[in-house]
C-alpha cells in the first residue's frame, strides 16, 4: 500500500462488510492514485475534475455477475422461504447490469506496472496522487474487495440488512406473493448495485483499487440539469461518462503529486509537467519519475 505518510493498516470484518455509504477514515490518511495519459493529465489539471466512466464500459464486464453469484449464494444457505426465493427472481435475468452507474477508478500503488500498462499511453503516462478526496453528492468511494472471504462476509451482511428491513415492516405487508414482489426487489436490487462495484474478482487484486462511483443515475434529459451526461471516444462504441470534481473536505483542489511513468525522456517530461504546474498555480504539487524498468516505444 502507497501512501505518503507509510503504510496505513486494513480495516477488516463487518465495517467493511455493512457502511458502503461513507469515505472509510483511510483514504483521509492516504495518498489515491489516478493512472492516466498527456490527455487526460491536461484535462484534469485545467478541469480540475475527473471523468466517471458508464459501469459498462469498464474493464472487467462481469462485475455485476460475480456479485450476483454471491448473493445467490448466500441466500440459498439460509434456505427456502417466501422472502428469499423472491430476493432469488430479483437476480435473475441482465436486467440488474442495465442501470446507470458511473465510476472513477484510483490506485493505492503510485507506481505500478500494470496500471502504466492498462492506462498509460504508448510513450508518455502520469499517475496523479490526492489527497483526502471528498466525492461529491450522488457520489461514494470504497475500496475495492478482492479476498473472496470477505466479499461473502459483505454479502452475508448486506443479505442481514435487507433481512432486517423487511422484517421490521407491519406482517400484513407481506402478506401473499403479490406484497412479496412488490416490496423485494427494490430492498434487494440497490445494495446489489452498491455492493458490485466493490466487489471485484480476485484476478484483479494488484491494482489495488479504490472507486468513486455513483447511484443509480437515469439518463434521460430531465435528470441531467445538475450533472449533465458526456460522451467520449471509445475502442468500439461511444463511452458514456460524467464529470466529477476533485476535492478535499475544506473545497480545494487535493492533487499533491504527480508520478511521471515510463517515457523516452522522462526528465524533459518532468520539468514540462513542473512548468504546467506553476502555469496552473500549484508549484506545491510534487512531481517524481517512475522507478518502472518499463519501455512501450
Amino acid at each position: 500500500m502507497s501512501t505518503r505518510a507509510g503504510a496505513t493498516s486494513v480495516r477488516r470484518g463487518e465495517q467493511d462488510a455493512v457502511d458502503i455509504f461513507r469515505v472509510p477514515s483511510e483514504a483521509q490518511e492516504m495518498t489515491l492514485y489516478h493512472y492516466t495519459t498527456q490527455t487526460g493529465l491536461l484535462g484534469i489539471i485545467t478541469s480540475r475534475e475527473v471523468w466517471a466512466t458508464h459501469h459498462q464500459c469498464l474493464n472487467d464486464p462481469k462485475e455485476f455477475v460475480h456479485a450476483k453469484e454471491l448473493f445467490r449464494e448466500e441466500l440459498a444457505s439460509r434456505g427456502p422461504s417466501p422472502i428469499t426465493e423472491a430476493m432469488q427472481r430479483t437476480l435473475q435475468g441482465e436486467g440488474l447490469e442495465s442501470v446507470d452507474m458511473y465510476v472513477a477508478s484510483f490506485s493505492e500503488d503510485s507506481d505500478s506496472l500494470s496500471q502504466w500498462r492498462a492506462y498509460g499511453g504508448p510513450t508518455s503516462s502520469f499517475s496523479l496522487g490526492f489527497d483526502r478526496v471528498a466525492p461529491p453528492s450522488r457520489f461514494k468511494m470504497r475500496r475495492c474487495i478482492y479476498q473472496e472471504d470477505r466479499q461473502r462476509e459483505w454479502a452475508r451482511n448486506v443479505v442481514d440488512g435487507i433481512l432486517r428491513k423487511l422484517q421490521e415492516l407491519d406482517p400484513k405487508i407481506l402478506e401473499g406473493t403479490k406484497s412479496v414482489e412488490q416490496y423485494i426487489p427494490l430492498d434487494c436490487r440497490l445494495p446489489l448495485h452498491e455492493s458490485a462495484l466493490v466487489l471485484k474478482h480476485p484476478k484483479f487484486a494488484e491494482e489495488k483499487e479504490w472507486r468513486i462511483f455513483s447511484e443509480v443515475m437515469m439518463d434521460d434529459p430531465p435528470n441531467q440539469e445538475k450533472n449533465p451526461l458526456d460522451f467520449r471516444e471509445g475502442k468500439s462504441a461511444l463511452v458514456p461518462y460524467r464529470r466529477v470534481p476533485l476535492k478535499n473536505n475544506e473545497g480545494g483542489f487535493p492533487l499533491t503529486e504527480i508520478v511521471v511513468g515510463p517515457s523516452p525522456d522522462p526528465e524533459r517530461s518532468r520539468r514540462t509537467v513542473l512548468s504546467l504546474l506553476r502555469s496552473r498555480g500549484l508549484a506545491n504539487c510534487h512531481v517524481r519519475t517512475s522507478d518502472v524498468p518499463y519501455r512501450n516505444w
